[in-house]
């Protein structure tokens, strides 16, 4: 069979679509009402998908149009939601839509702010009866006996509330003061009028599987299944160039464009290898966790972690699997890499995290052996941590606008960390490895979406923000590595904290007589051959070691409250699994 000879326009105008879009000059001084911060020029997104019509040789097209300043996504960007038809004999492309004025939306909205929540609700509920009324209007169109048209009767006759009444003005009489009747103030109605550039396109067989079979009873079945479809999204074969215009007569808008279409396979290759990278900072979390668990695993050390801070660093990671599994619905092509992010961030927070929370909850409570009271107290620790989860799904919510704080007070998970080690004067159980490798491998995600500047969200960089996170999260991290090799109350204000034992303090002489030390002014050689011989007036033995402890050299040797000397290293690894003293077994303060 004979190859088809290339046409000069596509069979189908489908996919995305991106170039620049201006005003003309007659438009320029009505740009604000096309986007918020008046924009003369910049970025436009189109997208397209299509149904054809074999009888009618002509495509269905659902679109939508998107105005932005540059390529990153903005609060002020325009949308423009299309719907056409793409005939491709000619290959022009002819759609109509409507989209709301930024002007009319931020007068409400400063109108609306004065009042209080009830009265906001009502001022809105106000605006769309009106604007029901008018649309109303316009379907029905007819004039009355007296020469009027209905809706402007039921418009008329439309009862002020208080809601309305405190923004100053009512959307009524705002309507009627400066706009005719029949037409809704906050739309402008687009038309859009573009042309695909000539060239050599290749003819789709699968745009002609209905048209070139006869159509008989199977036939038409097969038909109506079709068209009960979703509409098809996918990318042009071959690059394309469109051009055209966008024309708003009540709002006075000429927008042009020059677009061309755009491959999904660079943007779907992004977002893979952003979910692989994701996946690998996951991995390398949930392995230094569980050795962290492993070495860790003592009473002693769990009672020395923060329960607000694991619960914190438990509910980000919480966050960070919920936001993947949702981007994996939303686009099915990225289903299994964005849901693997979101399985690796599960386990570790759902088995890694929370196990360890129960460990620690429970290095606390060992005195509760009854079941039913383990159960309640168990509850209430789940419940806490419940609560803290929805709370941060608030404070995103409100703190929408300013989120560089939101993703401050969600890296902060090390803070209860830092004030529980210098409130208890506890060297931390956590190791310097995992407390490095956490913090940063938790900061993957928004310096991707903050600092690189092709990641596949399009959000616009802000490199202060990232910098302010990274500043924010190594400060905690220098903090913790402090107070592990220096002090935990390294940094702090003498006195802001209460006394604690010092287990360096010095013994008095009764003491050390009662333990058998012999005179100070004994020389050294008297002194090595009573160890030879096995004397005890060498000095007391660390029953942890059975070695002589040097109990002049202060920080050489620790003294408990019961008065027993041991090796500071014997003492310290001693504590990291029991808080006790290892010759009375009484209990120890903490270190």
């Amino acid at each position: 069979m004979a190859a088809k000879a290339p046409v000069a326009y596509p069979r189908a105008l489908r996919g995305s679509f991106r170039g620049e879009w201006w005003l003309d000059g007659a438009s320029a001084s009505a740009a604000t009402t096309l986007t918020r911060d008046g924009w003369r020029r910049g970025t436009c997104a189109l997208t397209l998908r299509t149904t054809f019509d074999a009888d009618a040789r002509v495509h269905g097209v659902v679109a939508d149009a998107t105005f932005r300043e540059s390529e990153y996504i903005g609060k002020g960007d325009a949308h423009v939601p299309l719907e056409g038809v793409y005939a491709e004999t000619t290959g022009g492309l002819y759609a109509h839509g409507a989209a709301k004025t930024t002007k009319d939306m931020l007068s409400a909205r400063n109108a609306s702010d004065r009042g209080t929540w009830r009265e906001m609700s009502a001022y809105r509920a106000s605006v769309r009866a009106v604007a029901n009324d008018i649309l109303e209007g316009m379907v029905g169109g007819s004039e009355t006996a007296e020469g009027r048209n209905p809706a402007l009767g039921a418009r008329d006759s439309y009862r002020r509330d208080s809601g309305v009444a405190r923004a100053g003005k009512s959307a009524r009489a705002m309507f009627v003061g400066a706009h005719d009747a029949g037409v809704y103030p906050m739309v402008c109605q687009f038309k859009l009028h573009a042309y695909v550039t000539p060239g050599s396109y290749s003819l789709a067989d699968t745009t002609q599987k209905r048209d070139a079979t006869a159509f008989d009873d199977v036939d038409v079945l097969e038909a109506q299944v079709e068209d009960m479809r979703p509409l098809e999204f996918a990318d042009m074969a071959e690059k394309t160039s469109l051009v055209g215009k966008f024309v708003s007569e009540n709002c006075g808008l000429t927008v042009h464009v020059a677009l061309e279409s755009q491959k999904l396979e660079h943007w779907y290759r992004q977002a893979r290898l952003y979910s692989y990278a994701m996946i690998a900072a996951a991995l390398a979390q949930g392995y230094v966790l569980g050795q962290q668990i492993e070495v860790g695993s003592t009473q002693a050390a769990m009672m020395r972690m923060s329960l607000a801070s694991i619960g914190m660093r438990s509910v980000v990671d919480s966050y960070l699997c919920l936001a993947h599994l949702t981007g994996g619905i939303l686009v099915d092509d990225l289903f299994m890499p964005l849901a693997l992010v979101a399985l690796c961030y599960f386990v570790l927070f759902s088995i890694l995290e929370m196990r360890l929370l129960i460990a620690a909850w429970r290095a606390r409570t060992p005195d509760i052996t009854n079941w039913i009271e383990l159960r309640v107290n168990l509850g209430a620790m789940y419940s806490r941590f419940y609560a803290g989860f929805i709370s941060g799904l608030f404070a995103m919510y409100w703190l929408s606008d300013r989120f560089i704080i939101f993703l401050l007070l969600a890296n902060s998970y090390w803070v209860p960390q830092i004030v529980h080690n210098a409130y208890h004067n506890h060297r931390q159980a956590l190791k310097p490895w995992y407390v490095v490798t956490t913090s940063f491998m938790r900061l993957s995600a928004p310096l991707y979406v903050l600092g690189c500047p092709s990641n596949f969200l399009k959000i616009r960089p802000n490199y202060f923000h990232c910098a302010v996170m990274v500043a924010w999260t190594t400060a905690q991290t220098a903090m913790l590595l402090a107070q592990y090799y220096i002090n935990p109350r390294y940094g702090f204000p003498i006195g802001i904290f209460p006394e604690v034992y010092d287990y360096h303090r010095k013994v008095s002489e009764e003491v050390l007589a009662q333990c058998g030390v012999v005179d100070e002014d004994e020389d050294d050689e008297a002194r090595e051959r009573d160890v030879e011989m096995g004397d005890v007036a060498a000095g007391p033995d660390c029953v942890i070691c059975m070695n002589p402890v040097k109990f002049r050299a202060v920080h050489d040797r620790m003294v408990t409250p019961c008065n027993h000397f041991f090796h500071t290293k014997c003492l310290m690894r001693w504590m990291d699994i029991k808080q006790e003293c290892p010759t009375c077994r009484g209990a120890l303060p903490p270190m």
